[in-house]
């Protein structure tokens, strides 16, 4: 149960939210799916739309949402609570869908994946440079440990805890020699790895905000933008050269990664990457709808949102959590079905979603702007330190999600204020201009602050309806953020054809000539 101040608050922290609000019209479907679920709980319409302040919009629904209620459960609320929870599900769907509010489901059509379901990570920087996390992501159900070379590759093999729990997570640390190629076999696929040498010029692809299924969320220009075959696309294609030969080291996504509550699109999207693809680094941060579908703790369901479990196992980031144990890397301490998801007391520890590592002549310092200064303090001081004693790093990159307060986002967390924010700290300070940012949130591709911030989610949500891909390049001796133009939304220009070709022949470096340039 909910403490009664915390119900009570709902209505007035929803309005107290100026920057970033929360919009009904632009979730109508996880709204739906929270107002059934609360009417099969016996609670009144009128009481659920005050609480999250969408009367108006839901008016018109009344009917259709109270009248399908009754009609699925002939028996009465007091059977509900027999009803399985898939079961249950389904008729939440059902009723939504029959209302108007929620797409009808064909967007998760399964895709084959042709290669194991691998992720590797760049480790936290206190463990040195030799080593990566290497991670694979199977079935729950699975009675046998992968089949991997080498055969102690994975150290930690357990099934999803609290949510996606249909799938487990297989991790370990690799030591490998940077500069080198080292391989690995897992599930019958070969998985050739390469770190960057320290200090080496490298390049990779950063976006933010990908969706392109309308299941929870309203993906606005998915469709038109083709964004799930063409992010798997340049992907794929970016990594089909070599590094040395102008391909990708490495690529990120900054929250809100495919909208997704239950694991199946974020499964769907990577099971279209390539073997090759998927064995470049990969680093990730968390946004809002990666902890509450609709984008806001003021609408979320303490039963099925993930509030960042999923995220935090899927992408198998070395984190702070693991510090002192490589094993058990994450803190499973908080169960999300306990505390005030109101106000975020149910949230996973911070820790696992911070992170300071280094890729070749780059530096990052991931976080998550969810938590409070309180608890990020501590981090950005050891990130600060650690970064002040890199004597090869020619730029320095501060990765988060949000670009302006509101929707989950703690107060003084957005990203441009974290990097306000240790550019006073000792360490971080001293590489004035050279400290950057990246981030998402708001949808759209653009500087932000000329050679310092820069947005990367124009990926198919509303907004500015732009679609691109951004490129971090530092192997000409300056960091370049570079911007190559797909589509606008509203335009029907495309170079999609253009640009992955010439990726996929020739490798991201040799297609300049396709991009605009946000900073050199």
């Amino acid at each position: 149960m909910e403490p009664m101040y915390a119900r009570a608050l709902v209505p007035l922290l929803l309005a107290s939210v100026t920057a970033s609000p929360w919009r009904a019209d632009k979730y109508p479907c996880v709204l739906c799916d929270h107002l059934v679920e609360s009417l099969i709980d016996g609670k009144a319409f009128d009481d659920v739309c005050t609480r999250v302040g969408a009367c108006d919009f839901l008016a018109p629904y009344r009917n259709s949402t109270e009248g399908d209620v009754h009609m699925h459960l002939p028996g009465g609320f007091e059977i509900w609570g027999q009803v399985p929870t898939q079961a249950r599900d389904v008729i939440v769907r059902t009723v939504c869908e029959t209302a108007g509010l929620c797409a009808a489901e064909d967007e998760e059509t399964a895709v084959t994946a042709s290669t194991p379901d691998v992720r590797v990570t760049p480790v936290l920087a206190k463990r040195g440079y030799n080593f990566v996390r290497v991670s694979m992501i199977d079935d729950a159900s699975s009675a046998t440990q992968p089949d991997t070379t080498p055969a102690d590759l994975f150290t930690y093999s357990k099934q999803f805890q609290y949510r996606w729990t249909n799938m487990r997570l297989n991790s370990g640390l690799l030591a490998i020699s940077p500069g080198n190629t080292t391989s690995v076999t897992i599930g019958g696929t070969t998985f050739d790895i390469l770190l960057p040498s320290e200090g080496q010029g490298v390049r990779g692809i950063v976006i933010a905000d990908p969706c392109y299924s309308g299941k929870w969320v309203s993906c606005q220009f998915g469709a038109k933008l083709q964004t799930f075959d063409r992010i798997t696309g340049f992907l794929n294609a970016a990594a089909a050269v070599p590094a040395s030969e102008g391909g990708i080291d490495f690529f990120m996504i900054l929250g809100d990664n495919f909208y997704d509550r239950t694991g199946k699109l974020t499964t769907k999207f990577f099971s279209a990457l390539s073997a090759q693809a998927k064995a470049k680094l990969f680093a990730a941060a968390p946004g809002n709808h990666d902890y509450w579908v609709g984008g806001s703790p003021m609408i979320q369901s303490q039963k099925k949102d993930q509030f960042g479990n999923g995220f935090m196992q899927y992408y198998a980031m070395d984190v702070m959590a693991g510090a002192n144990d490589a094993v058990n890397f994450l803190d499973f301490s908080q169960n999300p079905s306990k505390g005030s998801g109101y106000m975020k007391k149910n949230l996973p520890k911070a820790s696992n979603f911070q992170s300071y590592f280094k890729i070749g002549n780059l530096a990052f310092i991931s976080y998550s702007g969810a938590y409070s200064d309180k608890e990020q303090t501590p981090f950005l001081k050891e990130a600060c330190k650690w970064l002040g004693e890199q004597k090869d790093v020619m730029s320095a990159f501060v990765i988060g999600h949000w670009n302006d307060g509101g929707l989950g986002c703690a107060d003084g967390m957005s990203v441009p204020q974290v990097r306000a924010k240790v550019e006073a700290i000792d360490g971080c300070g001293e590489y004035s201009d050279r400290l950057k940012y990246l981030m998402g949130h708001t949808h759209c591709n653009q500087v932000t602050e000329t050679n310092v911030g820069f947005m990367v989610a124009g990926m198919g949500m509303e907004g500015c309806g732009n679609f691109g891909v951004p490129v971090v390049d530092t192997t000409n001796g300056t960091t370049q953020v570079l911007y190559y133009p797909i589509q606008e939304s509203s335009s029907s220009t495309d170079k999609y054809a253009v640009i992955e070709e010439c990726f996929r022949t020739k490798g991201v470096g040799n297609c300049k000539d396709l991009a605009s340039s946000w900073a050199e």
